[in-house]
Parts: C-alpha cells; sequence; structure tokens
C-alpha cells in the first residue's frame, strides 16, 4: 500500500513538470493509467501492464443452402488483470441486423434477421439462464452478471456456447456475395476487451467505426455441406492431407513451400471432385495464434492461388487470392499485387517485416481487413487494385499486430493503413502489366491525400482528431480516420527527417506490437525516442480546431537580399516551401519544416538573392492550404 502511494504522489509530480505545463490536455484515464503504473509517461507500457486475453476452440457447419451456421465453441478466458470480474460482456455481432437495434445508416428490410440465437452458454460449468434477469442484451452485446461466478483476478474461465445465424446478403464488411459464394467475419461469440484504462469495453456495433478486441489464439475447425467447397481463413490449414486428393496435395505443399505457385478452380468440384477426397462433408481445420480476430471464406467456383513468397529476409508467408472465374482481379494479377505490397511493407515502410504466416485476399465487395486475410471488391482499374489491396494488406500492422481500438481511434489504424503504402502507391508502374487501365487520380498518393483532406478542412465536419471515432458522424469520422492523420504523419516525417521517423515508428511498433497502444502511447513514444517536446505538435493536430492556411504578409527586397514574411493565419503546423522565381524564369526553392510554427503564428525568412526576383510563391501540392489565393506575390 504504501508503494502505491509512493507512485501516486510520483506520478502527480511528473504531471505538473514542466513537460506538461504547457496546456497539453492529458485525460484523467491516461493520468489513472500511469498512476497505476500499466502506462507510462515516456511511452512505454509501464511495470504493471497487463492484458487480458482468451482461447478459442471453435467447430462451425455451413449449410450452403439456407446460409445458416451453427457454432459451438469452447473459450478459455484469461483474466490476467488485477480485478475481480463481476460481469462479462461478449460480442454478437450479427445482431447489427436486428430489426430495432441501432444503426449507423439503413439496410433493406429483406436483409433485416433475427441476429444470433445462443442456445446454450455455460461458465465453469454452470449453465446461464439466458431469460434470467442476470443476463441482457444492449446493442450487440451480451452481457451476464456473474453472481456467485466472479472471475478472480488472475484466474481463467472456461466458457462454453452454442450459437447459430442466417449469413446476411447485406451485412456491412462481409456476406453472401452469391449463392454459394460467402465471407464470413464477426461471426462467433466474442469476448470483449477488459482494459487497464476504460474497463469492459461496452461500445455497441452500429457499422459505421469498426473493433477493438484482444490478443487471442485460435483452433477452428469449419464443416462444409458437400465436397465442392473451398475454405480459406485467418491461420494456416491444419489437415490438407484430410482434404485434397494425392495428386493435389502435392501440388498445395509445392506451393506451401515455395516451390510453384498452387492454382485450383473450385468449380472442378462441381463437375468431377478431382480435387478433394471425400464425396461429403469436408472438414478444414485452421489455427492462428495471438490474433484480435478470426475470418473465413468460402466459394465452390472461386479460382484459387497460393505459394509461400519471401517478404524479407528470412521471413515468409503463404500468400493466397480467391476470385471469381472473369473478375477484372484476375486480369490484373491482384496476387502480384498482394506479393509487391507484402515486399514493400516488410521492407521499406515500416520495415517491419509482415508479422504473420499467411494472407488472403478474397474478391467480395467493398475493402475491409481481417487478421491475415482482406475482402476486395472488383475494380474497373489497376489503380484501383493496387490502392484498396495495398491500403487492406496495411491493416495487418494497425490494428492487428498493434492492437490499437478502431472504435474510439480509427486515425491510429485507418490514418496508418492511408499513410504506409503512400509510396508503393505513387511509383506502382514499376510493376504495372501492360494491360493495365490507367487511373490518373491515382498516380500521386501523397497529392490525392492532400485534396481528399482539404475537401472537408475548415468545415464543421472538421473535429479534433482525440474526439472518440464512434460519437462522429460520417464525413466526420472518415476526415479524421482516413486523410488527415495520414497527412500529419507526412508533417510529422518532414519535421523528424525521414531516417528518425522510421526509426520513431519501429520503436513504437516495438515497444506496442500485440498490446493496446493508447494516443497517448504515441504521442509519448515519439516524444521520448526522438527526444523531442512534440506537445505543442500534438496539442494543435489532435486537440484544437484549426486549419492550414499561410500567407505571404511581404516581401521586403534589399541589396542582395529578400526578406519573406508569412503569417499563419489557420494555426495548423505544415511546412513552409518559399519558390522564388527570377526574371529568367529559374526557380529557387527554400524548405522549412512545421516546426517553425511551435512557438509563433507569424515569421520570416531572408534568402540572398542575385537578380530581380519576379514571383514569390508559397507552398506546393503536397501542403494543404484551405485559402491559397494569398500564397503569391
Amino acid at each position: 500500500m504504501y508503494g502505491k502511494i509512493i507512485s501516486f504522489i510520483l506520478a502527480i509530480c511528473l504531471f505538473s513538470s514542466n513537460a506538461f505545463s504547457q496546456n497539453f490536455f492529458i485525460p484523467s484515464e491516461i493520468k489513472t493509467a500511469v498512476s497505476n503504473g500499466t502506462r507510462s509517461l515516456d511511452g512505454n507500457p509501464g511495470k504493471e501492464y497487463w492484458q487480458n486475453k482468451s482461447e478459442y476452440s471453435i467447430t462451425a457447419e455451413v449449410n450452403s443452402y439456407t446460409k445458416e451456421l451453427k457454432g459451438k465453441e469452447n473459450i478459455i478466458y484469461h483474466n490476467l488483470s488485477p480485478n475481480d470480474l463481476k460481469i462479462i460482456v461478449i460480442r454478437l455481432y450479427q445482431d447489427f441486423s436486428k430489426p430495432g437495434k441501432s444503426r449507423d445508416w439503413e439496410i433493406d428490410e429483406r436483409n433485416l434477421g433475427k441476429g444470433v440465437t445462443v442456445s446454450k452458454l455455460t461458465i465453469n460449468n454452470t449453465q446461464i439462464d439466458l431469460q434470467s434477469k442476470d443476463v441482457s442484451r444492449p446493442g450487440t452485446n451480451l452481457v451476464v452478471n456473474l453472481n456467485n461466478l466472479i472471475i478472480r483476478a488472475g484466474e481463467n474461465a472456461a466458457i462454453n456456447c452454442e450459437w447459430s445465424f442466417v449469413i446476411p446478403n447485406d451485412f456491412p464488411r462481409m456476406g453472401a456475395y452469391d449463392s454459394t459464394s460467402y465471407m464470413v467475419a464477426y461471426w462467433y461469440p466474442q469476448i470483449a476487451v477488459f482494459d487497464d484504462y476504460n474497463g469492459w469495453d461496452m461500445n455497441e456495433h452500429k457499422g459505421q467505426v469498426e473493433f477493438y478486441n484482444d490478443m487471442s489464439d485460435f483452433d477452428v475447425s469449419i464443416k462444409t455441406d458437400r465436397p465442392n467447397m473451398c475454405v480459406w481463413a485467418t491461420g494456416l490449414l491444419q489437415n490438407p492431407e484430410e482434404i485434397f486428393k494425392d495428386d493435389v496435395l502435392k501440388k498445395y505443399n509445392d506451393g506451401r513451400n515455395g516451390a510453384a505457385i498452387f492454382e485450383v478452380d473450385c468449380s472442378l468440384l462441381n463437375k468431377d471432385n478431382s480435387i478433394t477426397k471425400n464425396s461429403g462433408n469436408n472438414i478444414w481445420r485452421f489455427k492462428a495464434a495471438s490474433v484480435p480476430d478470426f475470418a473465413f471464406a468460402l466459394s465452390d467456383h472461386y479460382i484459387w492461388r497460393m505459394k509461400e513468397i519471401k517478404t524479407a529476409e528470412g521471413f515468409h508467408t503463404n500468400l493466397n487470392t480467391a476470385f471469381r472465374p472473369g473478375a477484372n482481379s484476375l486480369k490484373y494479377d491482384v496476387f502480384t499485387i498482394a506479393e509487391k505490397t507484402l515486399e514493400y511493407l516488410s521492407a521499406e515502410m515500416p520495415a517491419v517485416p509482415y508479422p504473420y504466416p499467411s494472407m488472403t485476399v478474397f474478391n467480395g465487395e467493398g475493402g475491409m481487413e481481417f487478421p491475415m486475410m482482406v475482402n476486395d471488391g472488383d475494380s474497373e482499374t489497376w489503380e484501383s487494385f493496387v490502392y484498396v489491396t495495398s491500403h487492406e494488406i496495411t491493416h495487418s500492422y494497425f490494428p492487428f499486430f498493434m492492437g490499437t481500438n478502431e472504435t474510439k481511434y480509427g486515425w491510429m489504424d485507418e490514418g496508418w493503413a492511408v499513410y504506409l503504402p503512400e509510396n508503393f502507391q505513387t511509383n506502382m508502374e514499376r510493376f504495372a502489366p501492360d494491360n493495365a487501365k490507367k487511373d490518373d487520380s491515382r498516380t500521386d498518393s501523397r497529392a490525392y491525400i492532400v485534396q481528399a483532406y482539404l475537401k472537408n478542412a475548415g468545415t464543421f465536419n472538421d473535429i479534433p482528431m482525440l474526439a472518440p471515432s464512434n460519437q462522429l458522424r460520417s464525413l466526420s469520422y472518415r476526415h479524421n480516420a482516413y486523410s488527415k492523420p495520414a497527412l500529419v504523419y507526412d508533417i510529422l516525417k518532414d519535421m523528424l527527417g525521414e531516417e528518425l521517423f522510421l526509426k520513431t515508428l519501429k520503436e513504437y511498433i516495438s515497444r506496442w506490437n500485440h498490446k493496446h497502444p493508447t494516443p497517448y502511447d504515441f504521442f509519448f513514444t515519439v516524444n521520448d525516442y526522438t527526444n523531442k517536446d512534440l506537445n505543442w505538435f500534438w496539442t494543435k493536430w489532435f486537440m484544437q480546431y484549426g486549419v492550414p492556411d499561410l500567407a505571404i504578409t511581404a516581401a521586403v527586397v534589399t541589396e542582395g537580399k529578400i526578406e519573406i514574411r508569412i503569417k499563419n493565419k489557420g494555426g495548423m503546423p505544415v511546412p513552409v516551401v518559399i519558390t522564388l522565381i527570377g526574371e529568367d524564369g529559374k526557380e529557387t526553392v527554400y524548405n522549412k519544416t512545421a516546426e517553425v510554427w511551435k512557438d509563433t503564428d507569424e515569421t520570416s525568412f531572408t534568402f540572398d538573392i542575385s537578380g530581380k526576383i519576379k514571383n514569390v510563391r508559397l507552398g506546393n501540392k503536397y501542403i494543404p492550404d484551405v485559402f491559397p489565393d494569398d500564397n503569391f506575390l
């Protein structure tokens, strides 16, 4: 007890130190976590950091005629916290489609369903009366008051559940895309996060914002009801020898070992079943360790390609693509796009080897990420495939490897998924096929992000990024989660320099992978590793209203010199790029980082000149400015 009092006093002293006295806002939850020793002001996980986890053993059966999924699961829930848990919260995401549920958008009444039917739930061998007053189903959660079944600190709980639901046609990010092709996600009763700064995550899923899950282990068996179904999933297939005929198994193993591409037309199963051993049901078993979720997909007529590829020195992964026959994704070779994406992320940005043993790109609708899987819709242009595939695969790092809370801080994953593949997308021509259909709007991803940001910059939709994502409506949410943070990361890189920025990003990933970093763990890590007080930067871009809006207020020419005076009218720190244009048309460019705005909103720069200056230009296409008309003299 004495030690805790001393720790609390030290934390209070730290919070009142000079580093945190310049109007730098820190929420009470973060202050409490630092006082408790689970987080720290230097950005490292605290000495008392803890995190709960689950081990899922699941069997699922999909009826491809009725689209009903039935499942049974045994969960070992590890309460590694110092708290006794008096309730347990279980996610039932498919309740999103039930009539009367709160949703961020309307869905077709024909796609409304009954949600999840839970037929049995036991906790530590005690059956739970699902109709009792101790059980409630608010939103997409099932909450059980544990009474005498309290899960004590440091103990495990055995949870068993049986459930069913009908795979919907119109569930955001997953569903049935034709009569026998499904992307199955958010499909099993899942233990919600109980963390060190919020306790139980009681947020319900309404469609717009995404998810927050603990790192867990999965052992999943998926039973198909006819032989003509191929299955892809998070993790690695454990029993190919039980599924494939001998000649196909040899080709599969060659692919898994990187000797050759394994390619199968799953529609052959409909004809003579020359692929699988069984004439009836098949059970496909997958395992995945330390991932925040599990998804799978099925089809009886997709084209499947698979090969082990090298992502970095000493690192390999099994890459799969599964696309409907005739899709543009086959014509434009999305397998190669995915392969190049994994190589780029592993070697260039963030230069951290792809952390999982497999990746599958499935041809469904839209674009969505899952651990070791992405869901890609079809597209008319090759560039669009590059963009959506590289974006979704980048999510392997954020939020999956890093365990961020997408529900509250969308910019902590979407912003990185926009920013990290930026150079890859801009330089995509280096591996473009001859038949690529061009999309000029995607040829300069960095400039594209700036223009996307400017569409809402300075409007009522432009909310400080620290505002919880689940409290924002669509335009504000997308603005804050995608283009705005990507832009800010680019400004930060310019300010730190590319080498230090990359080292800092890798340090952040090293400290917080497989954990649950908050925005402040990111802020404090950058401050600590760079040995810079960037609280002024975090405050302006993440906590305050404002816009990037620079203006030239004067240009004073003296003999051999020119002084350019600039005002930051909008308050947001952005780089300063000044171009001097001589009478001969020659341009001289000067660059200053956003750090010039740390302590002032007005500054000036003096440059040596030879000859007369015809024009002065401020900014370029990579620096946002909501009112560029005053950027010229």
